[in-house]
């Protein structure tokens, strides 16, 4: 008789996640079926990110524990592109026609059965100008510079929304899921533009600007009408090469200052600053200390997680690689590493 382990009770399944030490084994059981994948994504609150580093073999990719400095025995089938984004647990991309690709890799690992709601293909985005659109294309993983989503596509996706900094100019686009055409953020904030991070917090999105370091807060509603607030901006004596936002698992948003020096076409990061948006002054107040969580930082996603309850992890503590800023293209993948003493105040 077969076993249907796809039926067994919640209650079952949540005390066999529950006995689960290391982040190799949660993934593994996120990959079981849909159902174990659901507790999983219920209970795993704290989990830390893994790092997808390029296989020899053609369109794989080894999963990474950075906490551990491990390749795991995990691999993913998929294209070599650079990923866009990593929020709500999937990845996210972009094609040499624009189009936006959601991609849940818990259902993408190689050797496996792959499930059919896996991978989501959105409506294209606007190309470009014709001048434009032959170099974008070929190099059109860039063309979205950053994506986040509101909510898991499968599990809610009537309160999934599809946020993207897109094209060279760095605009802001969202797009709900089932909708056939994205809204274009400029048609209701024509000074909405060279955006250069997302943070998705509840059904708002905070979006920072690179020229002015302006935050705007956009909300959406069910009628696809934006409400936008405009944050003061902070202002820096001090030039930083790279900014992120970071939403924490209080529900406050931070703001991390990367600083560093180039050499030789190489970066090297010294140190960084935290800042805590204040929702009643909407000011930036500075934070000395992160106490028990970390940060990982990185130009497709960055989180803050509960350090104690991870293994491996380090408390009040920057976890960060060798991303994109705009400023150089091709990474060295020098500039990476774990920042204590980096950090301002720590």
């Amino acid at each position: 008789m077969e076993s249907d382990w796809e039926s067994l009770p919640e209650e079952l399944l949540d005390l066999v996640f529950k006995r689960l030490v290391l982040h190799l084994d949660s993934l593994r059981f996120a990959a079981v079926c849909k159902s174990w994948y659901w507790v999983s994504k219920n209970k795993q609150i704290n989990s830390v990110p893994m790092l997808l580093i390029p296989d020899r073999k053609k369109d794989t990719w080894n999963l990474c524990d950075v906490t551990n400095d491990k390749v795991l025995k995990m691999q993913l089938k998929w294209m070599k592109k650079r990923f866009c984004g990593s929020s709500k647990g999937w990845l996210i991309v972009c094609d040499d026609n624009f189009v936006v690709t959601l991609i849940n890799p818990s259902f993408r690992v190689k050797g496996r059965k792959k499930k059919k709601n896996s991978i989501i293909r959105l409506p294209p985005l606007n190309p470009p100008g014709e001048y434009h659109k032959g170099a974008c294309a070929k190099h059109c993983e860039y063309f979205v510079y950053k994506a986040a989503i509101s909510a898991d596509p499968i599990s809610n996706a009537n309160d999934c929304i599809v946020v993207v900094i897109y094209n060279p100019w760095c605009e802001l686009a969202f797009i709900r899921l089932g909708d056939n055409k994205w809204t274009y953020c400029d048609r209701y904030c024509p000074d909405c533009s060279f955006f250069e991070d997302i943070a998705q917090i509840g059904n708002k999105s905070y979006v920072l600007t690179s020229i002015k370091r302006q935050l705007f807060i956009f909300e959406y509603t069910t009628q696809r009408i934006l409400n936008i607030n405009l944050v003061a901006p902070l202002y820096e004596t001090e030039l930083y090469i790279k900014a992120y936002l970071v939403g924490s698992s209080e529900e406050e948003l931070l703001l991390v200052h990367r600083y560093g020096t180039y050499t030789h076409h190489c970066r090297v990061t010294n140190r960084f600053r935290v800042f805590k948006l204040d929702d009643d002054k909407y000011e930036w107040i500075e934070k000395n200390d992160l106490g028990d969580f970390a940060l990982f930082v990185g130009d497709n996603s960055s989180i803050s997680v509960v350090a104690s309850k991870i293994q491996g992890c380090e408390s009040n503590c920057i976890y960060f690689y060798d991303d994109c800023d705009l400023t150089i293209r091709d990474c060295s993948f020098t500039d990476l590493g774990c920042s204590m003493s980096k950090v301002k105040g720590f």
